[in-house]
C-alpha cells in the first residue's frame, strides 16, 4: 500500500488567504480530503465531511498490512491542488 500525503506550500497557503488543505491517495487513488474554508463550512459536514472516512481507511492499512502488504508512506507539497 503505498500512502501519498498531498498538502499546499507555504506560497499555496498564500495564494489561498493562508487555508491549507490536505488530500490522501492510496496506490495512485483519490481517498480522503479536507480543506479551510468559510467558518460556517468548517464543519463534518461540509469541509471535513471526509473524516467520516478514516475508520474505513484505517481497517485498510491494517488489513494490508496484517496481510504482509508492504506500508509505503509518502509527504508532497503542492502550489495548488487541483
Amino acid at each position: 500500500m503505498k500512502v501519498t500525503l498531498k498538502s499546499l506550500t507555504d506560497k499555496g497557503q498564500e495564494r489561498r488567504d493562508y487555508g491549507d488543505i490536505i488530500e490522501i491517495h492510496i496506490n495512485g487513488k483519490y481517498k480522503f480530503g479536507v480543506h479551510d474554508g468559510e467558518p460556517e463550512d468548517n464543519n463534518l459536514s461540509r469541509n471535513f465531511n471526509d473524516c467520516w472516512r478514516i475508520p474505513q481507511l484505517m481497517r485498510e492499512a491494517y488489513e494490508d498490512g496484517k496481510n504482509g502488504e508492504e506500508f509505503i508512506f509518502e509527504e508532497l507539497e503542492f502550489d495548488d491542488i487541483e
